[in-house]
């Protein structure tokens, strides 16, 4: 079991910018793993969550509501992504007192392979987005190349 997490930590580590669920996902798996709560979990990735500060506060509100005995499910609903309101709402029976180890470990499966797709998706795009430098910089210098000494020509022509 331990293995795991070490391999999941530098799995998250990797993917910390991509996707901040992630590594609040593993700090709360973490966490349960070695017998703390998902509330512990969560504290853990609160105090040193820097990579997406919208996704902490986010989590922060949620945090504060639900131990007020507010209603949470209503900040919960304007996150757009389902995997983050995914993971707040497993957190939340977590600390409700279900047991989400499974639930979080399927979350985690998923919240991978999304990020991998969109890392997918991004490198997909890079030559179609590497197209607008070569266009705006290289084309107009290559007419220049081209035309240029044929523009000369001529030039020298109507002179004389």
């Amino acid at each position: 079991m331990r293995w795991n997490l070490d391999v999941a930590r530098r799995k998250e580590h990797e993917m910390e910018g991509l996707a901040p669920p992630l590594k609040c996902l593993v700090d709360v798996q973490a966490a349960i793993a070695n017998g703390e709560t998902a509330r512990s979990g969560l504290q853990k990735y609160l105090s040193g969550s820097a990579a997406d500060p919208d996704f902490a506060s986010a989590l922060r509100g949620f945090l504060f509501s639900f131990e007020q005995g507010k209603d949470w499910r209503t900040a919960v609903a304007k996150i757009k992504s389902p995997y983050r309101r995914a993971l707040i709402e497993t957190i939340a029976c977590g600390m409700s007192g279900q047991s989400v180890s499974s639930h979080l470990q399927t979350l985690r499966q998923e919240i991978e392979s999304a990020a991998e797709s969109e890392i997918r998706h991004h490198i997909e795009m890079l030559p179609l987005k590497m197209l607008a430098p070569l266009l705006v910089f290289q084309f107009p210098a290559f007419l220049l190349l081209l035309f240029g000494p044929l523009l000369r020509h001529l030039i020298t022509e109507l002179n004389q």
